[in-house]
């Protein structure tokens, strides 16, 4: 194999790569997607209270919160 033609092929599939990544990322660095227009914005009903009723990390209050738990709420909270 030529070396011209390794270089090629590394330029290729590092585009790609890049291009991939921006898909997941939300485009170039410092160019971020612009926001959606006001009639496609989505729509807040209500502030969310946490998981659904069937989710599988459903809040139970019946159950106090451990000491580490406790220690994360507060952090949490305050900031």
């Amino acid at each position: 194999m030529k070396p011209s033609f390794l270089r090629r092929l590394l330029t290729v599939v590092c585009r790609g790569l890049v291009a991939l990544g921006m898909q997941h990322t939300g485009g170039e660095p410092g160019y971020p997607y612009p926001p959606l227009p006001p009639e496609r914005a989505p729509v807040s009903r209500e502030p969310l209270q946490g998981p659904g009723p069937r989710h599988p990390e459903r809040l139970r209050p019946d159950i106090p919160l451990s000491p580490l738990e406790q220690a994360l709420q507060r952090e949490l909270e305050a900031g």
